[in-house]
């Protein structure tokens, strides 16, 4: 019995020796095995990067779907949504104020520039002293992290100073505010005088002036105004980013005078020398001005016999006596060039300027001669050669002009309007190329939008327009309403048009 007992007791034991060394022995995968799993990864792979193209193609369409860009902004914390973050940089910190009455450079600069620094640019700045800023100018103080980087203050709209620190030193220096032109449309309608009306479109008597100068030889400003006459300009203004510095040219302008509408487009030759010409092409400038100077009155006109105011006997009087202020410049009615100069007792002193071989003119009682009017001089029309006074025999200042004609007196009110050359015939195909856009602009209902003209300036004018006297002269007084215009056939009623601003 023992024996068999321990017999049964080796056979059970041996076999549980064996199944767990086969238990605990990791079984080794076949080369087979192995190759089928890794071409199940592989399609695995493939597909999932199938499904990631399709989802990135087509994520647009989904993510409109579902999310807007407000609301996926919406669903960042707003309180970091903006955060500056380190990463960003240095800020940049901008101060803009006016300078204040009794402010001073080293007030301004001292908490960013040492005294000794404020004194030496003081020195260095010849073409601006920094004790010259003015309270109300605008100046602007720029920092980057409490570190100062530039001051800038405005001078002029032309001109600023500019202080900026670069590799630890400060430089001074006066930049140039770069310029433009913009071509504008201006209208109004008279109801006291052109100066008003012009001021109420919103423009300046600059260009109540200038207008008065274009229409001079058609049109007394002083005399031939009604109620309801109208003008509209198109004309060149020069700018400073948004700061308006001046007008250039009128480049085209209608005038509606009782009924009468006169325009003038301005137009250059080749010689570069230009004028203004009406839609013909026939010159508005006459040979000769209607007045030579801005009269108040006139005291004496041309006759035969007049009692002499001086010496009391009937004489005749062949000119035309203007009365104004002493001191009115008067100037050459025409082109010519000066046969006299001098002073006799009864004349004062006197300028005779001869036109051509038909026309010759003669101005008396100058307080005195304009510079650098000598015989033999060129004037041209509008030059002043002298100004009004009462020298010679007269009783007050003012001017005597005379007219030759073959050297015979005539009535200077009553003279030819004698035009100057219409545009050479070789110059009208470009003339009118260049009046249609113009004459579209003036006839519009509605003023065009301004057109800007960026670049280099126009080119200068050589065309000298009769020198204008003041606006207070020219026109007549408000006070004096101006009469209405009589009704006519071609007059018609056209509403007030502002100028427009450059869009």
């Amino acid at each position: 019995m023992p024996n068999i007992g321990n017999k049964d007791k080796d056979v059970m034991r041996i076999p549980l020796r064996k199944t767990l060394h086969r238990l605990s022995r990791p079984r080794v995968p076949s080369f087979s095995s192995l190759s089928r799993l890794g071409v199940a990864i592989f399609g695995f792979g493939v597909i999932g990067a199938f499904c990631l193209v399709v989802s990135v193609l087509f994520r647009g369409d989904l993510e409109d779907v579902s999310f807007t860009a407000e609301g996926r902004f919406a669903m960042a914390p707003p309180a970091g949504l903006f955060e500056p973050d380190a990463a960003c940089g240095p800020l940049e910190d901008v101060t803009e104020a006016t300078i204040a009455p009794g402010d001073t450079i080293a007030a301004i600069l001292g908490k960013h520039i040492a005294p000794a620094d404020i004194h030496r640019l003081s020195q260095e700045s010849r073409e601006f002293r920094l004790s010259r800023i003015q309270a109300g100018q605008s100046y602007r103080i720029t920092t980057r992290d409490g570190e100062f980087l530039s001051f800038e203050y405005v001078i002029s709209p032309l001109e600023r100073l500019v202080i900026r620190a670069e590799r630890d030193e400060y430089l001074i220096d006066i930049q140039a505010e770069s310029q433009h032109f913009r071509t504008e449309t201006a209208s109004g309608t008279i109801e006291q005088n052109l100066f008003e009306a012009v001021k109420k479109s919103g423009e300046d008597a600059e260009l109540a002036v200038n207008l008065a100068d274009i229409f001079a030889w058609d049109i007394d400003f002083c005399k031939d105004l009604r109620q309801g006459d109208a003008f509209t300009v198109v004309v060149e203004k020069r700018y400073a980013g948004d700061a308006f510095l001046g007008y250039g040219r009128i480049l085209a302008a209608e005038f509606t005078n009782q009924g009468r509408v006169l325009r003038a487009f301005h137009f250059a030759g080749k010689s570069g020398r230009g004028g203004y010409f009406d839609e013909k092409g026939q010159a508005l400038r006459k040979a000769f001005l209607r007045a030579p100077l801005s009269f108040r009155r006139i005291s004496s006109g041309f006759t035969t016999s007049r009692l002499h105011p001086i010496l009391n006997v009937r004489k005749p009087h062949l000119g035309i006596d203007y009365a104004a202020p002493e001191g009115t410049p008067v100037w050459s009615v025409g082109n010519g060039v000066v046969v006299e100069k001098g002073y006799n007792h009864a004349a004062g002193n006197y300028v005779t300027v001869k036109h051509n071989p038909t026309y010759t003119t003669r101005y008396n009682h100058f307080s005195r001669f304009a510079k650098g009017i000598e015989k033999g001089k060129t004037v041209r029309q509008g030059d002043v050669i002298g100004f009004v006074g009462s020298t010679g025999y007269a009783t007050g200042p003012h001017l005597d002009f005379r007219m030759y004609k073959n050297g015979q007196a005539i009535n200077v009110l009553e003279n030819p309007k004698i035009a100057a050359d219409p545009v050479p015939a070789g110059n009208m195909a470009a003339f009118k190329a260049k009046v249609g856009p113009l004459l579209a602009m003036l006839t519009a209902k509605e003023t065009p939008a301004s057109m800007a003209q960026a670049g280099p300036q126009p080119a200068p004018d050589t065309f000298a327009p009769p020198s204008a006297p003041s606006p207070a002269e020219l026109f007549a007084s408000p006070g004096k309403p101006l009469p209405p215009a009589a009704p006519t056939a071609e007059a018609t009623p056209r509403p007030s048009r502002t100028a427009r601003p450059a869009t």
